[in-house]
């Protein structure tokens, strides 16, 4: 064999291990137990739903959007608050922003005293805490990595998105420059999500809908290098809608 022909071709042996190790919902049809889906637990919401993610709280600087956040969850009559994963920019913080005052991370949010049920959807493992137990007692329903979501008309299958790209630098890139939304509408079809049901998103910190397909991203708060800006934005679900809207909540 020709020394460009082998070197070809371990250019694309080694091109498709990189890619199946980062965009690993590629392997969900060999490795089905590696699906999210399989876990997931239904949940029934009635009324209107705010969905958030990609938050990156850290202990040791304030979150500057509290009060546009409660007016929003205020403004649209919101019953349920929904954090699709990265809360936390590391258990580290996590630990920190849980331990001593009850509801504290609830009263970061704005959401402290309001009759806001909040949920939270665990994301990336090096952002937030494996266990849902301090979370449970900071006033959070715990649900888990992946959660299907029934609201009025709408069933949605929520998930933070660590699979769309284990580096998430990656998969920001992916759909900003390439094409928006696309890792999601992949993921839905290789994750086996019916075509009439909808899946929403974290992690890629773009936020978006695609109302054809059914994928909705809410977008991240936090700057990340130089790539990444912050959006602000989070995802209204109103019984009645007929598909999420995407709500700029801050401007920077």
């Amino acid at each position: 064999m020709e020394p460009l022909l082998v070197a070809v071709v371990a250019i694309l042996v080694v091109a498709i291990i990189l890619s199946l190790a980062n965009f690993r919902f590629l392997t969900y049809p060999c490795f089905p137990h590696s699906n999210p889906l399989r876990s997931a637990k239904p949940l029934v919401l009635d009324g209107n739903v705010f969905f958030i993610s990609d938050l990156h709280l850290r202990a040791d600087q304030p979150f500057n959007y509290s009060a546009d956040l409660r007016k929003v969850l205020v403004q649209r009559q919101v019953a349920h608050l929904v954090v699709v994963g990265d809360l936390f920019d590391s258990p580290e913080d996590a630990e920190r922003l849980l331990d001593g005052e009850k509801g504290r991370v609830l009263k970061i949010l704005g959401a402290g005293d309001l009759r806001v049920t909040s949920y939270f959807i665990h994301g990336s493992p090096p952002h937030d805490p494996s266990s849902s137990d301090d979370l449970t007692s900071a006033g959070f329903v715990a649900l888990g990595e992946c959660v299907i979501l029934s609201c009025g008309p709408f069933r949605i299958v929520c998930y933070h998105g660590h699979d769309l790209s284990r580096k998430g630098m990656f998969g920001h890139g992916w759909d900003r420059f390439i094409s928006n939304l696309s890792l999601e509408r992949a993921w839905k079809r290789f994750a086996g999500v019916p075509k009439s049901d909808w899946a929403i998103f974290g992690h890629l910190h773009i936020p978006g809908v695609d109302a054809k397909n059914r994928v909705a991203n809410c977008g991240g708060w936090q700057a990340v290098r130089i790539l990444v800006s912050p959006a602000c934005t989070g995802l209204f679900l109103s019984p009645n809608s007929g598909a999420p809207e995407v709500v700029k909540v801050a401007k920077l």
